[in-house]
């Protein structure tokens, strides 16, 4: 049993300044343990996605593992940022208490403004 974590990429802002903006990432995932299992990527640079895809295979990282690891903005790799978050959201196992902080989200805990 697996889960499909997706993402476009019409309108990702690498895309759109490469003159790419074009493409569509699927990436699987065991839904009981959060395992990545593997991808489907027609994307800009979609090399460079399937070789972080295929490391997170071998290195044997759930999809929670791989979201805590850093992702650089601006580049089409937010994309895969973005397929994992989706898969995430569906899967049973929860992640861990200690989540990283998203750029989108508001400052929480020791990194909120004192007030």
């Amino acid at each position: 049993d697996f889960v499909t974590g997706t993402v476009s990429f019409e309108g990702q802002g690498r895309a759109i300044v490469k003159l790419e903006e074009k493409g569509l990432l699927h990436v699987y995932v065991d839904k009981q343990n959060a395992e990545i299992l593997g991808a489907e990527i027609f994307a800009p640079d979609g090399e460079h996605l399937a070789h972080l895809i295929s490391w997170a295979i071998e290195a044997n990282i759930d999809v929670h593992q791989a979201l805590s690891l850093p992702f650089y903005h601006p580049v089409i790799e937010e994309g895969l940022r973005t397929a994992l978050r989706n898969a995430a959201s569906q899967v049973e196992k929860e992640a861990p208490n200690l989540e990283t902080m998203r750029c989108q989200d508001p400052p929480v805990g020791i990194f909120a403004a004192k007030g």
